[in-house]
């Protein structure tokens, strides 16, 4: 099973704001599951693949 991560997890991980990883799952770049009150929870697996995008990304600057 794949560990499930809160936001704040999620924008530890990734060295990014709390809106900033909002705003990745608004733009499709970061699957969230929401529960009943609404609380966005982030894949592991899928954090980890968006750090390796910006990393990748931040590279090529």
């Amino acid at each position: 099973m794949n560990q499930l991560l809160t936001t704040s997890d999620a924008a530890k991980l990734l060295n990014r704001s709390v809106d900033r990883v909002r705003s990745y799952e608004r733009e499709g770049k970061l699957p969230a599951q929401k529960t009943r009150s609404g609380q966005r929870l982030f894949k592991l697996s899928d954090v980890a693949r968006l750090a390796r995008q910006l990393e990748v990304a931040s590279e090529r600057r």
